[in-house]
């Protein structure tokens, strides 16, 4: 049985077990006037409290495609089937085992296009202490292609928490796992976790040196080179007197073709946030309103990052009714994801926005934005 809302989920669960609303709610460890609200449209939860307390009756949340095409694996991982994961010979570890290393780099993936990188922090950690442990000369070529994958993974999602340290810490192992498993494509994607850590930590310099050591590599995939050429670009973007190389990047990545329709978007969007900073306000709205819509029916994460990237380009373009609208649009993301990157666009917005606060719409939004910030409780 597959439903497409909570209201609908919990009906359908009571009619499958012949509970009432007091019984499910003792079940999930609510109240029966919370299940009632939520039944009848007038209350609602962030999405990670809903696969919570969905999992507690055995229940899940999915997230796929509204449209069967074939896609290139992790980037629209929403769309990935389910995992099975099979024991490791006794006595051994785990993350010996190369088909349960990949299987967690596609989990931590699933996790973080879904929820944002917070609730992953202390999971992306632990898998990063583990493969620390690891001699990795001794590894096979396989198990280091896979732990070069892990590793990955937990970078970007240690980059979404705002743990930078670990998250290059993370970079730096995986771009030498690739390096020893002599694989290519893994070298460039750490690469690409690596010049997006430094270009957020404001380190340009560096991310340019990153996306271009990724460049050099050969034979790469359309969808990685896209993507090191708009890091290259935003990387540029910053550096006074690059703008006219940057926008060169920026536009080499637009004009990739063969990527599938997730990777398009996100691209368009991401190319949207050099536009912006280079002063193209009208092409980078435009680019990031195809990518929020996208974004949309595939990652919370990357539809609220694009709202947010709306309101800034609007406000940067002197356009209050705009950015006000924006702001509204990402104030109804916000509950879905938790996110550190996120926050800390909002919490720019909010800044930004605050010479208009005699704007009642703005002073409304600004209001609302602040309220609905998820927390960054620190994790170990």
């Amino acid at each position: 049985m597959e439903v497409r809302t909570l209201p609908e989920a919990l009906m359908a669960i009571m009619q499958e077990r012949g509970w009432t609303q007091a019984q499910l709610g003792h079940e999930l460890g609510v109240s029966q006037a919370w299940i009632s609200r939520v039944c009848r449209g007038v209350a609602d939860t962030g999405l990670a409290k809903a696969k919570e307390l969905l999992a507690r009756v055995g229940w899940e949340v999915r997230f796929t495609p509204s449209v069967e095409e074939p896609v290139e694996r992790r980037e629209f991982l929403a769309a990935a089937a389910s995992v099975v994961f099979v024991p490791s010979a006794a006595g051994s570890s785990p993350y010996l085992d190369p088909g349960y290393v990949r299987a967690l780099a596609d989990s931590m993936a699933r996790g973080r296009y879904e929820l944002g990188g917070l609730p992953l922090t202390a999971r992306a950690l632990g898998h990063l202490k583990q493969i620390d442990r690891l001699q990795i000369n001794s590894l096979g070529g396989d198990l280091q292609a896979a732990a070069s994958d892990l590793l990955y993974q937990a970078s970007i999602a240690l980059y979404d928490a705002n743990r930078l340290a670990q998250a290059e810490h993370a970079g730096v192992i995986a771009l030498e796992l690739a390096h020893h498993a002599e694989d290519p494509s893994a070298r460039a994607r750490a690469y690409d976790a690596l010049s997006r850590v430094s270009l957020y930590r404001g380190d340009q310099l560096r991310a340019v040196k990153y996306a271009q050591r990724g460049l050099r590599i050969p034979d790469l995939s359309s969808s990685r080179l896209s993507s090191l050429h708009m890091r290259l670009g935003r990387a540029l973007a910053g550096i006074k007197g690059n703008q006219k190389e940057a926008r060169e990047s920026l536009e080499r990545a637009l004009d990739t073709r063969g990527l599938s329709p997730f990777a398009e978007a996100a691209l368009g969007g991401d190319v949207a946030i050099g536009l912006s900073q280079l002063g193209q306000y009208n092409q980078a709205d435009r680019l990031l309103h195809e990518a929020a819509q996208a974004m949309g029916q595939w990652s919370p994460l990357f539809h609220a990052q694009y709202l947010g990237r709306q309101a800034q380009t609007a406000i940067r373009a002197g356009k209050p009714a705009l950015a006000s609208q924006y702001m509204q649009n990402l104030i109804r993301a916000l509950p879905f994801i938790s996110s550190a990157r996120v926050n800390a666009r909002a919490k720019e917005i909010i800044v930004a926005s605050a010479k208009w606060e005699h704007i009642s719409d703005i002073r409304l939004a600004r209001g609302h934005l602040l309220s609905m910030l998820s927390p960054e409780h620190p994790s170990t």
